[in-house]
């Protein structure tokens, strides 16, 4: 059994709230998750069959005020807030695991999907980041395709997840031998993009961070 629920803090103490309505499966939960009044809830609980809590399904939705595109990776330690890496960024922050032993209960992050409402779009973001990342190691060096990505991610600006995915998969080796490819296209990046990851660097482990070091940022 799949149920909504919401994750706040009282008193810096976790707190969950169980929807009464449940559902056959995980999938049908999340679109009901999805489909509800944004932030309203924080993901899907799986409970056994006596139950319990026995699983957290994260919603994958920044929480961030301004509509962000960029899918959560972690939670305000405070308010246990969805956060991206890159409005993450200066904050005290949980990750997956952490939050999981905060609460003592399994939690990992959701499928992306299709959403309604804000996030209707989702499916061109999430192909367009699946390509670029696909495509990083191959086509990083042709000034051609690197213009296309930047055209890409001024458009697409939830595209950026791939490129974060992309750099961050390349080996030392590939680093060392791509180096001045990867720079130019620092200096080719879109300046919201660029700005994002310029502030990353300041988390130098975080993905955006490795990606901003990476790009000679």
């Amino acid at each position: 059994m799949f149920r909504l629920i919401q994750l706040h803090s009282v008193h810096g103490i976790p707190r969950i709230g169980v929807d009464p309505d449940g559902f056959a499966n995980e999938r049908s939960a999340l679109d009901g998750c999805r489909a509800a009044t944004p932030g309203m809830f924080f993901g899907v609980g799986r409970f056994d069959i006596q139950g319990r809590l026995a699983e957290i399904v994260m919603d994958t939705a920044c929480g961030s005020p301004g509509d962000c595109p960029r899918p959560a990776s972690a939670v305000r330690a405070e308010t246990f807030q969805r956060l991206c890496d890159t409005c993450a960024y200066g904050l005290d922050v949980l990750t997956v695991d952490e939050l999981a032993a905060r609460l003592g209960v399994a939690v990992r992050l959701a499928p992306a999907m299709a959403r309604s409402g804000r996030h209707a779009a989702a499916v061109s973001r999430w192909g367009a980041g699946n390509r670029i990342a696909r495509e990083f190691s191959s086509h990083v060096i042709d000034p051609i395709w690197r213009a296309e990505l930047c055209t890409e991610l001024a458009r697409n600006p939830g595209a950026v997840n791939g490129l974060l995915i992309g750099v961050g998969a390349l080996s030392h080796r590939d680093v060392l031998d791509l180096y001045p490819a990867l720079c130019a296209l620092g200096t080719e990046l879109p300046v919201g993009v660029h700005a994002d990851l310029l502030r990353a660097t300041v988390r130098p482990l975080s993905p955006a961070g490795v990606a901003a070091l990476r790009l000679g940022l």
